[in-house]
């Protein structure tokens, strides 16, 4: 993935520095997207796997209804955490074995068992630790990725910049001077950064962090909620023993 987005980015610079035939300056120019978008792209292949580049992408579905996973799955683990505390204190044993057997959220199943051996709080304490770190290597390369865009867009807006200025100086000793197109460039290509790192990038990372917060919050009622109910039901002779 490295070697592809370090390709990609020598592409970027070079397109950048391709001919172009407008020659007044308008509010989108092909070449200045190319370099800002392209380029911040081509950073994410840089710095990630190639696991970590495809969620980076698929987090984009967070903010279409019905897509997202972390925001949809958390609301759902959340409801199925209280069903099964509910369930437990009302004395439904068998619904609430039931309900964790059916769970697609290992946090359920785990809860369930807990409660069932009566766990003591530092086993507990254990399994909801790792559970959240299996969450975070999930989520937080991605989440960062998006934070990372923040910072790095306005930087290739510079770049574009950059290289607008370098064809407007190169192009003054000709005739056919396209003063336009080298604008055109220059300037739009930090609009576009300062935009998508600070109207798109920066606040879809704060977005998703929040969500990934939400995660890490319903992991840890889910901890307190095992607590209470071993609480209710006491501990095992091993585990006092222990």
């Amino acid at each position: 993935m490295q070697f592809l987005g370090m390709a990609l980015l020598g592409l970027v610079v070079w397109f950048g520095f391709g001919d172009r035939g407008d020659t007044e300056i308008s509010a989108f120019d092909i070449h200045a997207a190319v370099m800002v978008l392209g380029g911040s792209f081509a950073a994410i292949l840089i710095s990630s796997s190639a696991i970590t580049t495809v969620r980076t992408f698929l987090c984009l579905g967070e903010i279409v209804p019905g897509l997202g996973q972390l925001g949809r799955k958390t609301d759902a683990l959340e409801a199925e955490r209280v069903k099964l505390t509910e369930l437990w204190i009302d004395g439904k044993r068998a619904q609430a074995v039931e309900l964790a057997e059916k769970s697609v959220f290992p946090a359920i199943s785990r809860m369930l068992e807990l409660v069932l051996q009566r766990a003591p709080d530092e086993a507990t304490r254990a399994t909801f630790t790792a559970l959240r770190h299996a969450e975070l290597s999930r989520w937080q390369p991605a989440v960062s990725n998006w934070e990372l865009l923040a910072k790095l867009a306005p930087s290739f807006g510079m770049i574009g910049t950059i290289t607008g200025m370098i064809q407007l100086f190169k192009g003054m000793g000709e005739d056919d001077l396209n003063i336009g197109a080298a604008l055109s460039l220059a300037l739009l290509a930090t609009l576009y950064g300062v935009s998508f790192g600070a109207g798109v990038a920066g606040p879809l990372g704060h977005f998703l962090r929040g969500l990934l917060d939400e995660r890490l919050g319903a992991l840890e009622r889910c901890e307190q909620s095992v607590s209470e109910l071993v609480a209710r039901s006491g501990r095992s002779p091993a585990a006092v023993a222990g």
